[in-house]
Order: C-alpha cells, then structure tokens, then sequence
C-alpha cells in the first residue's frame, strides 16, 4: 500500500528523482571535519524553535497585566506539557546561538566566505541579525523583571545617537516614553510573525546558495575528483551526531533549566524596582561590554555596530588566493586572537563595571577590531609571496 502511495507520488512530481539529486548526487569534500555539523544542527534547532514558538503563541498574552501570567501560570501549569514547549522555546534559543556562534567560526577559519561564497556569507550574517533582533524581542515577551529592565535598557543605546535622532529611535521602540501594551504587541507580532517569516526566507536562499555553489573545502583547496555523495557517507554522520546533539538538549530541559530560566524573572515587571546589575543575554554581552568600555555612548554604539559592518565586509577586506587558517599561519594567529577578544568581552560583559574591567574591555575591543584591520594586509603579504596582483589574487585558488 505504501509502495503504490510513493508510485503516485512519484509519478506527479518526480520526488525520487528530487532525492536522488539532492541526497545522492550532491557530493561533499571526503575530509569534511567535525565542525561543519553545526550547520545542520542549527537547522535542527530552528524547527524546534518555530514548532514550540508557534504553541506558545497560541496562549500567550502581549498585555502587560496579563502577559506574566499567561506565560508562569496559564502555559506552566494548566496547560497540557506547557512547560515542556517553554522549556525547549528558552534552552533553544540559547542552544541556537550557540551553534550560530559555533558556525560562524568555522565558516571563518575555514574562509568560506571567499569567491564564489561571497553571497552565501552576507545572507548568513543577515541570518544572524535576524537572530539577534529575535532573541531580543523574545526576551522582554514574559514580562518578568529582568525581560522588563532588558526592554527598558534596549532602546537607550540607539538612544545615544546625537541630535535628538537617537531619543526618536528610542521612544518608537518603546512605544512611547516608557514600555507598555503597544511597545509589548509590537514585540509578539515582531517576534511571532514578522522575524520567522523573513528567517525562514533567508535560511532557505542560504541553503539554496549551499546547494549550488558547494562546500568549502577543508583543506583550502577545491578537490573534485575527491569528492563523495552525500548520502550515505556525510548524512548517517550528520543524524549519528544530531542523536547525542537532542540527548543532550533533553538533558538541559530536564534538569538543568534554571540556566536558561533566572529565578529573577519569575518575578512580575516592577518598574518602581531596578536590578542591580542589568546586562543581556550571554549571546550579545561582547557587544554590550564593547559599548560601555567606550566612554563617549555615541562612539559605543558605533565600535559595536562596526563589528558587524566588518562581518560583512569580511569576503573583500580578505582577498588572499590562500585559503582556510591550516595554510595560513599569520591568519591563523589573528583568529586565535579574535576569538579570545569576543571570548573575553562575553566574560566581561557579566562583570561588574569597575575601572579595570573597563581598561580589558577597551583592549579587547582593540584587539578584535585588529582582526579585521589586519585582513587586508595579511592578504597583501601573502599575494606578493605568489607574484599576484590584487584581483588576479581574489580570482585564484592554492
């Protein structure tokens, strides 16, 4: 019976020969490396994001008297495993930042963001601004005191912009001169609909762009004769890791949930109360620490928005022929330092303000912007060494 459903189906839309393509034909680099799986597995994580997002919606409330107890009473305890969809929703966000963040360094170190992936890069950091802005909106959506504060702290960094542009910005993010029900339904309809809808866009032109340009080589270069079908050898691999990568998702919604749910925001929004020490979520606390190392706010609010101007402009500012940090040592050792730079600003960022703190920021943030101003010059280097000129350099592959 079954075999005679797929016969039909397969009779109208060829769906064996779309597998068979997409599955069989498609061929990978035979010495793909353990890091290029976080790909899959951000892929994995947003189906559960979307499923657990889109049941949590259907009882939360954006008001601001009833938004914290739809959520801690209506979804966590009379709602049928309520708390099971609000446990995979908080670890998950969490979960898929950290396999963004994850992905985004190999993609780095591996250069895949040079010719012909150019585009498949800017999407992806497009993707990750999409990321952050949902997280973001996400985060104020329960109504408890921290997700309150964090609302209320969100808007003064645009805020910082000179001749009142930036208090403009700031009082339509909040819907007024301090957060309410407008500010609250703007962030659900944002949050809910508006952001997924144009996440799932980009990820499916960023698949697409995979697809049809390929993988990068881990080794640097681009090896044809050594390639292999993707199926079976990279996806039973892929599913082998994605099993432990759920058994270990399962044991955070389990049993280690209050890393992901502080104890401060199971208290209602009390705008007469402020926490003592306000700071975002882990994922974005390198930008935050960048912004308030910089004494002048202005200038704060720039560095930080550099980084990501930078992130984009990642394919042109590194124009070598050379590729993936294995054949690269100077390269190399520049991502070495770029990754403690965020490392340090994200431990930083969960520390007190102090004078000290303050001076390890402000070189941190040297250090990380010294990645990306050192590019260009590594690339130069490595170009004279080959006897190219520059374009003829960003046109060829060692």
């Amino acid at each position: 019976m079954l075999k005679r459903i797929i016969d039909w189906l397969d009779e109208r839309t060829h769906i064996r020969n779309i597998l068979r393509e997409q599955f069989i034909d498609y061929r990978v680099p035979r010495n793909l490396t353990f890091p290029y799986v976080f790909g899959v597995l951000s892929l994995i994580t947003m189906l559960m994001q979307f499923i657990s997002g889109i049941l949590l919606s259907m009882y939360y409330e954006p008001s601001i008297h009833e938004a914290f107890d739809s959520v801690n009473y209506l979804i966590m305890k009379k709602v049928n495993f309520g708390w099971f969809f609000r446990h995979v929703h908080a670890a998950g966000a969490n979960f898929f930042m950290a396999l963004i963040y994850l992905h985004i360094a190999t993609a780095i170190y591996y250069n895949a963001y040079k010719r012909p992936r150019e585009l498949t890069w800017i999407v992806g950091c497009i993707i990750y601004l999409l990321l952050i802005t949902t997280a973001l909106t996400g985060y104020i959506l329960p109504w408890g005191q921290l997700s309150y504060w964090g609302g209320v702290v969100t808007p003064e960094i645009p805020g910082s912009i000179p001749g009142g542009i930036g208090e403009i910005i700031a009082t339509w993010m909040k819907g007024g001169y301090r957060l309410g029900d407008l500010a609250l339904g703007r962030l659900f309809a944002f949050h809910a609909i508006l952001l997924p809808m144009l996440l799932t866009i980009m990820v499916v032109i960023h698949l697409i762009l995979i697809r049809r340009i390929g993988v990068t080589d881990p080794s640097g270069v681009e090896k044809k004769e050594e390639k292999i079908p993707f199926h079976p050898y990279v996806s039973l691999k892929e599913l082998a890791i994605s099993m432990w990568f759920l058994a270990l998702f399962s044991f955070f919604i389990f049993f280690k949930m209050d890393k992901f749910l502080p104890a401060e925001n199971f208290e209602p929004a009390d705008f007469m109360k402020t926490p003592s020490h306000i700071a975002p979520e882990w994922y974005l606390l390198a930008f935050f620490q960048v912004f308030r190392s910089i004494p002048d706010k202005f200038l704060g609010f720039i560095a930080f928005n550099l980084i990501i101007i930078f992130l984009f402009l990642l394919p042109f500012l590194d124009f070598s022929a050379v590729r993936s940090a294995r054949n690269r040592p100077a390269f190399f050792f520049m991502y070495i330092v770029l990754i403690v730079s965020f490392v340090s600003l994200t431990i930083l960022g969960t520390l007190e303000p102090t004078p000290i703190n303050i001076k390890l920021g402000l070189f941190f943030t040297f250090t990380l912007f010294l990645f990306f101003i050192s590019l260009p010059v590594i690339s130069i280097i490595e170009c004279k060494r080959m006897n190219l000129e520059r374009e003829e350099c960003r046109t060829k592959e060692f």
